[in-house]
Order: structure tokens, then C-alpha cells, then sequence
């Protein structure tokens, strides 16, 4: 289910912003390549609705890398307007779909251009059933032959 979500802000990733070749993943190399994503799990909990039920609650967090200008900086208008595409893109979508099928409603994003990098928050929720478990009672039950 969490790659099942990662992989879903992957594909909003790149089919949104296609000429970002680089989406790195929980841990950032020392020498990374702008412009880039960084991707990562925040938080993430669990709430049991009855008992073939729950919900799950993940926050990821999201970091864009812009290109550096020739000065060395980063380019801030690059940042503000993906900044601006990435929220605006994740408000539209609304439910994201992963490669298994299983939707995530977006219910918050947060966040913005920050320092030299644009940080932005996205929660994401879903609703799984419990798979059904078969216990066999006769299964259990030692025969014994009388003799």
C-alpha cells in the first residue's frame, strides 16, 4: 500500500512535469541532479473502522530541487512555478490511483517555496478491507481411531 501510494505520486510527478528527469526516494545521493524531486514518507497511521474495515492516513513529503542560474543560486521563478503546478495539480487530481487500482483521496496539501527549495506536504487517504481469513475448526481437531 505505501508503494502502491509512492508510485501513485510518481506518476502525477512525471506526467505532470515531464522535463524533471530525476525522483529520488527516502535518501538523497551527495551528488544529486537538478531539477529533481525528492519524495519521502512524513507520517502514517492506521484507524480501525470495524473489523474488516481501516483506514489509512500517510502523509508524504515532497521536495523539488530547481536548476541552479549561472550564479550559483537556484532559480527562484522556477521554483514558484512549480511550487504553483504541484499544488495546483494535486488539488485538481483529487484521488490518486496506484498501479494496483486502489484510490487515495488527497485531503490536504500544504506548503510552498522555502529557503533555496520548495517543500510541500501531501495526505493522502484510503479505505482497505481486511482479507478474509479461513479458519477451519475441523482442521484443528485431532481423529482418533478406536480400536
Amino acid at each position: 500500500m505505501y508503494g502502491d501510494s509512492l508510485d501513485a505520486i510518481r506518476n502525477l510527478l512525471r506526467g505532470n512535469f515531464p522535463n524533471v528527469n530525476r525522483i529520488y526516494i527516502s535518501t538523497m545521493p551527495d551528488a544529486f541532479e537538478r531539477p529533481g524531486f525528492f519524495v519521502q514518507l512524513a507520517t502514517s497511521r492506521e484507524e480501525h473502522l470495524c473489523r474488516d474495515l481501516y483506514q489509512v492516513t500517510m502523509t508524504w513529503q515532497i521536495v523539488y530541487f530547481a536548476p541552479l542560474l549561472s550564479t550559483g543560486q537556484p532559480d527562484v521563478l522556477n521554483q514558484l512555478a512549480i511550487s504553483d503546478s504541484l499544488k495546483q495539480a494535486l488539488m485538481d487530481t483529487i484521488t490518486l490511483t496506484g498501479p494496483s487500482g486502489t484510490k487515495y483521496q488527497v485531503i490536504n496539501t500544504e506548503g510552498g517555496p522555502r529557503d533555496a527549495e520548495v517543500y510541500i506536504t501531501v495526505t493522502l487517504q484510503t479505505e482497505l478491507t481486511r482479507p478474509k481469513t479461513s479458519y477451519d475448526l475441523m482442521g484443528e481437531v485431532h481423529y482418533e481411531q478406536e480400536v
